[in-house]
């Protein structure tokens, strides 16, 4: 069985052993490097080919998002999970627009880490079932600009917050490359969206894609 490398990124250090402890009880799951800080994060990083980076938001010498906005640019592949006490939605959104797949409270941490994980690596996003109705509020707020969007354009948009190139939805939908690009085009620009990220995440707080 192929194992899935975790790091962890987390200032306390109790906190890390246990979580730890809880990992390494995971017959698919093997810990292969920590830190304590968001400044050591990146070099301690390095050479663990690491799946999975469990990041806190609040460390010392720099944040979570900062740590998993440069993570991001720096390993593409890499799947980052926040662990964090914070229960807003500024926060959650922050957490997803700097590069994050899932978002489990500290609180949780032991009861859904494993399942967020798994989720997470399988392609999907995890949020920690608690905050359900800030994205439900999320849902409402868009639901009517979801609606300017044609029923094709829903399905471009669902694709491409799972992760497909734009290749693999022509293939999957039997278009043309070029009417996906048309499809993604207008997505971007009726939503005003920067970034796939922030498709992502609307497409998250929408209920678009599975959580």
């Amino acid at each position: 069985m192929e194992q899935i490398k975790i790091f962890l990124a987390d200032d306390h250090k109790i906190l890390r052993e246990s979580l730890r402890m809880l990992l390494d009880k995971e017959i698919d799951f093997q810990v292969v490097g920590e830190a304590e800080d968001g400044l050591s994060v990146a070099g301690n990083l390095k050479g663990t080919d690491a799946d999975v980076v469990l990041l806190d938001v609040s460390m010392p010498r720099k944040n979570g998002f900062e740590v998993a906005r440069e993570l991001a640019a720096e390993y593409p592949g890499l799947h980052i999970i926040f662990l964090t006490m914070h229960k807003n939605e500024k926060m959650l959104s922050e957490a997803f627009e700097s590069g994050g797949r899932g978002y489990v409270l500290k609180e949780n941490a032991f009861e859904e880490l494993a399942a967020a994980i798994r989720d997470v690596t399988g392609g999907k996003i995890y949020v920690s079932p608690e905050l359900a109705p800030l994205m439900l509020s999320g849902f409402l707020e868009n639901q009517r600009a979801n609606e300017d969007l044609s029923d094709r354009e829903l399905e471009v948009l669902k694709l491409l917050a799972e992760g497909h190139s734009n290749k693999e939805i022509a293939d999957t939908l039997h278009i043309s490359i070029k009417t996906v690009e048309t499809h993604r085009a207008n997505i971007m620009r009726k939503h005003d969206f920067k970034n796939i990220t922030e498709l992502v995440l609307y497409a998250v707080r929408n209920h678009i894609i599975e959580v």
